[in-house]
């Protein structure tokens, strides 16, 4: 019998399809080329949002053309600003956040996302998710600032008090060139006093 492990971003939608479902309000923390954008605006269905964000007017241009031709670009808000002004632009509670680091594929390496910035997205993101929602981020160590976006995220994620969020990592330990790494946060439901 064969079987393949898969990859980082394989296990980030394993989680995210049974995190969230029709009527999902879901961020896109980075909306690349907008097949996550996409994907989420369709798990999400008619009644469902996605706030999605990218530095890029290119980004922002092939996401929205790919919401067009797949007849869904009612279901989300793009937002051509960083990510880390999620706080002040995402107006409500959402099940889920989604984050796939580095750059944008097929554009200049050198406009990337950034360990200053990342950290302040995936707070807000923290911050934004309703209890029980689910925050992933897909980390791409194989450069230099991904390995330091890696550790730093480590570091956060260690940090986060076990009673509010149970965090995990999901990693190759032993493949060439520093795969991507998923972490996933899930926000534990507040206990109420008795």
């Amino acid at each position: 019998m064969s079987f393949d492990l898969k990859s980082a971003r394989h296990w980030a939608e394993e989680l995210l399809r049974q995190a969230v479902g029709p009527g999902a309000r879901i961020i896109d923390g980075t909306m690349g080329n907008g097949y996550d954008t996409l994907w989420l605006a369709q798990l999400a269905g008619d009644e469902g949002r996605v706030y999605a964000f990218d530095i890029q007017a290119e980004a922002v241009e092939r996401t929205r053309a790919r919401l067009r031709e797949a007849g869904v670009e009612n279901r989300a808000v793009l937002f051509h600003a960083g990510h880390e002004r999620i706080a002040e632009l995402v107006p409500e509670l959402v099940d889920a956040a989604v984050f796939n680091l580095g750059w944008l594929p097929g554009t200049d390496k050198a406009l990337r996302t950034r360990v200053e910035t990342t950290l302040i997205a995936v707070n807000a993101a923290l911050d934004k998710l309703k209890e029980g929602g689910l925050l992933t981020i897909c980390a791409y160590p194989g450069h230099e600032e991904g390995r330091v976006e890696r550790d730093a995220l480590m570091d956060w994620a260690r940090a986060l008090p076990p009673q509010r969020y149970d965090a995990m990592i999901r990693a190759y330990l032993n493949q060439p060139n520093d795969p991507p790494v998923l972490f996933a946060i899930k926000k534990n439901l507040s206990k109420k006093p008795r």
